[in-house]
């Protein structure tokens, strides 16, 4: 019996511990932001800030076989960025600062900017950060 309520307190314990990193991740997350160029342009620069655990997601549109070169440069080192295909999968690339690619799809793409875990955590932990996406 003791036993029992023992392994009942871990599980209990487990599931918060859960539930309280699902609403971190959610509380840190803003609304993605739609780029769009100025007429006449084909590429559009963002400034952003992210602090602790937070991501910014931005979503650009593209055409099949068009070039996407991604570009990021933050004052905290340890922010990247990652890019999603329109159906949410991410591409074939790791967490960088600069990306191009061909366009193997027509329709909205997300690029996700966030700090690296490790540098979230720290006390303290922010960027300021310039986006520049271009598509030719």
């Amino acid at each position: 019996m003791r036993y029992l309520l023992h392994a009942r307190s871990i599980s209990l314990v487990a599931i918060l511990f859960v539930l309280i990193q699902i609403y971190q991740t959610a509380a840190s997350q803003k609304p993605p932001q739609r780029i769009r160029f100025e007429r006449g342009k084909s590429s559009a620069m963002i400034h952003g800030h992210i602090a602790g655990f937070d991501a910014q997601d931005y979503v650009v549109a593209a055409k099949t076989g068009q070039q996407m070169d991604i570009r990021l440069k933050a004052s905290n080192p340890e922010t990247y960025f990652v890019l999603y295909s329109i159906n949410g999968r991410a591409t074939d690339m790791n967490e960088t600062d600069h990306y191009s690619l061909e366009t193997t799809e027509s329709g909205d793409y997300v690029i996700r900017v966030f700090m690296m875990r490790a540098a979230a955590r720290r006390k303290g932990a922010a960027s300021d950060f310039t986006l520049t996406i271009s598509i030719h």
